[in-house]
């Protein structure tokens, strides 16, 4: 699908989901979601299905005992990986937020605009410049 039409379509969605609170292990709109949760919700928008979960329950400091847990599972769903220079609409971007361990992620809208949800500032369309470029750890894309 042309990058143009495809950002048209998102930009088309924002709305759905500028005011949904963002809850831990949140899976639906009117519950509220985390950044797993938006992704997985915003995905299949795109027919795109992908699981809510690794098969184990996701507590809320997962990451002290797993630092890896989030970017195996990224990896492990079959996209094809890209850099940061590659990004295109809808294209998964996952970040290292604290101690350097990956525990973020949005969807690209554009080629340098993302959309993500996190606790206190909720919903947000963000330019990856700055900080968030200096997070970013990588990017998987499930749409050629």
């Amino acid at each position: 699908m042309n990058a143009a039409l495809l950002e048209k379509e998102i930009e088309g969605l924002i709305d759905k989901y500028t005011n949904v609170p963002f809850v831990h292990n949140g899976r639906s709109l009117a519950g509220g979601v985390d950044c797993l949760g938006f992704v997985i919700l915003f995905y299949k928008e795109f027919g795109i299905h992908l699981p809510d979960d690794d098969g184990m329950r996701i507590e809320r400091n997962w990451y002290r005992k797993d630092p890896d847990r989030l970017v195996k599972g990224i990896q492990g769903l079959g996209g094809m990986e890209v850099g940061i220079h590659e990004l295109q609409p809808l294209d998964l971007v996952y970040f290292a937020i604290n101690r350097k361990v990956i525990t973020h992620t949005g969807i690209m809208m554009n080629a340098k605009e993302f959309l993500h949800t996190r606790p206190i500032v909720g919903f947000s369309k963000t330019p990856l410049t700055g900080r968030w470029e200096s997070r970013f750890r990588g990017a998987m894309r499930f749409i050629i």
